[in-house]
């Protein structure tokens, strides 16, 4: 069973608190005896000196009671009275001393009787002395001599006792230091081993551990087979669990990503601070002719066709500079000498230091784009001409050129007219559109009112308002002077007022204002039809668009008049837009430069 890393901790702190707790106790209770023998040695000095003390006094006191006794001083005398206070006190002193030791205390006892006999007999001789009965007095004193042979002899014998415990206590001290010591070298000889212990321990159930974690986080980053799964049910093993299934993770996103670089249809590559190939997928092999390990190394400007070559590299110097994204297009010169036309996408990667790049063949596109353009013009030019011929027939045989028609014949020859008109209208449409997406759509600018552009816009459309029975609202109280070529914007506000009419019901009203700032004029058209959803305010603008795919044939439009009208407006400089409140009608509106009073001939 692995112990977690939880429990590990806490045998490291337990243990060797533990053991450090058993020696600071053994060291305590050693250090207790020293201090009990001490104390026993201490104690048998006090005892051996008072009683050598007790000694001195008792032969001073006997010394100076017989010289008394021979000169009759009275200093000897005093002298004896002195001691003897000082052998009562010493007496006292000792009494106290051996009070707790029973074997002191029975020795000391029979000492102190025979002393207090000793000391009837030195007051029984001085008594004598006093009286004058010298034979009395010495009589008494050969008593004190021998029972004082016998007090010595107690005393010596309890000294000797003394200076024995003395000798034993100093005996034990040293054999307690030598335990102390013993206790010591044992004590960091133990602590090293456990130290050392534990550390290999920690070291084989963890430490290995976390080797095989962090040689697992190098095998993930150099996509190498990862070591065998830790056993257990710690934090540990619950990690590499954990990490294994992010490596999984990780290594399932790779096979992904492997694999989406593999079939991308397109070339996805990355480009160093020199533009040299760093990675290629396989796409490039099928597109450009070139494999991976040809380009690896290679600079791309060594692909790049002479022409686009200057502003390649300036689309790439921006893109590293500015540390953000682009896109352009070049020509690339593939590997059997054609060029391919190409769109790139580019991201710079600041951890990697290389241009993350997406590259998209648009040869195929770009010739059927000019496929397309050469058709309508062809279409355009080819039809223009007959179609004015039918128009300028039908005109004549609606005239009676051809002489009277009945009225199956005018009605058949009107509805030949009126196709004639559309076709015409769809030609000019595609030439327009032809000319803007070629960039030849040239303007005629001159500053004119406002007015000049909304008054014959509604005179072209006046007989279709008129047939619908629409009411026109015409606020035209602000006539500001614009920049604009007259006849392209009656064009386009004819484009939008018929659109108005041709969505509008019947009997209903049909609103044309106009408004200006400091530097736009705007005019508005504003029906009551089914309006435009939300979703269409910026798609109906472009080619071949309608609200629902039915408005083609039911409302007949070719969904070329929006395009045409806005890209018309943005070449003046203005904006054109719908204001839609789906189901209430919809405002159409384009705004205009106000011209320049100070200088009317700006261009």
């Amino acid at each position: 069973m692995t112990l977690s890393l939880g429990k590990k901790a806490l045998i490291l702190v337990a243990v060797p608190l533990v053991f450090e707790l058993g020696f600071v106790a053994s060291f305590a209770y050693l250090v207790n005896q020293v201090d009990r023998e001490r104390a026993r040695e201490a104690h048998a000095r006090d005892v051996a000196g008072h009683l050598n003390i007790l000694l001195r006094l008792v032969m001073e006191r006997s010394s100076s009671l017989i010289v008394s006794h021979f000169t009759s001083r009275e200093t000897f005398r005093r002298r004896a009275d002195a001691a003897k206070k000082r052998f009562y006190k010493e007496k006292e002193i000792i009494t106290g001393l051996v009070a707790d030791n029973p074997h002191e205390k029975e020795s000391w006892d029979k000492i102190y009787k025979l002393m207090d006999d000793g000391d009837r007999f030195f007051d029984h001789a001085k008594t004598m002395v006093d009286i004058g009965n010298k034979l009395a007095a010495g009589m008494e004193m050969v008593k004190v001599n021998r029972l004082m042979a016998d007090v010595f002899q107690a005393i010596d014998h309890l000294v000797e006792e003394q200076e024995a415990e003395t000798q034993e206590t100093k005996k034990k001290q040293a054999e307690v230091r030598a335990q102390i010591e013993i206790l010591i070298y044992a004590a960091v000889f133990l602590n090293i081993l456990l130290a050392v212990g534990l550390a290999l321990s920690f070291n084989r159930s963890t430490a290995q551990r976390l080797k095989v974690l962090l040689d697992n986080t190098y095998k993930v980053a150099s996509q190498q087979p990862l070591s065998a799964p830790l056993r257990g049910d710690d934090e540990l093993a619950h990690l590499d669990r954990t990490f294994r299934k992010m490596a999984d993770a990780l290594a399932s996103m790779r096979r992904k990503e492997s694999a989406i670089l593999t079939s991308a249809a397109d070339i996805i590559c990355s480009l160093d601070e020199e533009r040299r190939f760093t990675q290629v997928n396989p796409a490039a092999s099928k597109q450009w002719g070139y494999e991976s390990d040809d380009l690896i190394g290679r600079r791309l400007d060594q692909l790049v066709d002479e022409a686009d070559l200057k502003t390649t590299i300036d689309h790439i110097n921006t893109i590293i500079e500015t540390k953000g994204h682009g896109a352009f297009t070049n020509r690339i010169v593939i590997e059997n000498g054609e060029e391919r036309d190409c769109e790139w996408s580019i991201v710079w990667s600041n951890e990697e230091k290389s241009l993350m790049c997406v590259v998209h063949d648009i040869t195929e596109r770009k010739q059927i784009d000019q496929m397309k353009r050469d058709f309508v013009a062809m279409v355009s030019h080819d039809l223009r001409t007959p179609l004015t011929s039918i128009q300028m027939v039908h005109s004549l045989l609606a005239a009676g050129a051809y002489g009277d028609l009945n009225d199956d014949g005018k009605e058949s020859v009107q509805g030949a007219q009126d196709s004639c008109d559309r076709l015409i209208t769809l030609v000019n449409d595609l030439l327009d559109l032809e000319r803007m997406e070629s960039g030849r759509m040239d303007l005629s600018l001159d500053s004119i009112p406002l007015s000049d552009i909304i008054k014959p816009s509604i005179n072209m459309v006046a007989n279709a308002i008129k047939q619908k029975k629409i009411e026109l609202i015409l606020d035209s109280s602000i006539d500001p002077v614009v920049r604009a070529d007259k006849e392209r914007m009656i064009q386009v506000l004819i484009n939008l007022i018929a659109n108005a009419v041709k969505f509008s019901p019947e009997n209903s009203t049909l609103q044309i204002t106009s408004d200006s700032d400091d530097k736009f004029a705007i005019v508005r058209v504003k029906d009551e039809g089914r309006g435009v959803p939300e979703s269409m305010r910026s798609s109906i603008f472009e080619r071949f668009k309608q609200v629902k795919k039915s408005d083609s044939k039911e409302r007949k439009g070719s969904g070329l008049g929006l395009a045409i009208s806005k890209a018309i407006v943005e070449l003046h400089g203005g904006q054109i837009g719908v204001e839609p409140v789906e189901g209430k009608g919809s405002t159409f509106f384009f705004s205009l430069p106000i011209a320049d009073k100070k200088n009317p001939e700006q261009t």
